[in-house]
């Protein structure tokens, strides 16, 4: 009997791996069109993309640590990552009025502007790549990944 259990842990492990190669190799070829395409139509990298979406969304900006927290991301890759965006013009940084010793980072207008062309080309090219897929199917597949990030842990 062990030696059952034993083949069925085997296969399971063998399960997590498929699936853990499963969602890099989708990770891998998303993540590559989507910054091809806004690095060639926009010129930004699709991290940076990312940092300008959070800060879209709060117009009065972020401080860096939530900031960070919510790209998942250490405090030293932010801070690089607003660092570029600021010489570009894109951001600006100002200290926090709630605790001197922080910044909060937010779009500047020209910022907004990019990042609103930038959202265009992102949903074109989801839309693109996903075109073959039923909408009924886009729902179940964005379901399935809602569950499993819930129940990993990792709410967003």
């Amino acid at each position: 009997m062990e030696s059952g259990i034993l083949y069925q842990d085997e296969d399971l492990r063998k399960e997590h791996t498929r699936t853990w190669l499963n969602i890099m190799s989708l990770h891998s070829v998303v993540f590559s069109e989507l910054n091809r395409a806004l690095s060639d139509q926009c010129g930004i990298s699709l991290p940076k993309f990312d940092t300008m979406a959070h800060l879209y969304r709060f117009p009065d900006g972020m401080s860096m640590s939530n900031l960070s927290n919510a790209l998942r991301v250490s405090n030293g890759n932010v801070s690089g990552l607003v660092n570029r965006l600021i010489k570009e013009g894109l951001v600006q940084k100002e200290m926090s009025l709630e605790d001197r010793r922080s910044f909060r980072a937010r779009l500047t207008n020209e910022g907004k502007d990019k990042f609103e062309d930038a959202l265009r080309v992102h949903q074109e090219v989801l839309a693109d790549m996903f075109a073959d897929l039923h909408p009924e199917e886009m729902t179940k597949i964005a379901a399935t990944i809602r569950d499993l990030l819930v129940k990993l842990g990792a709410r967003r």
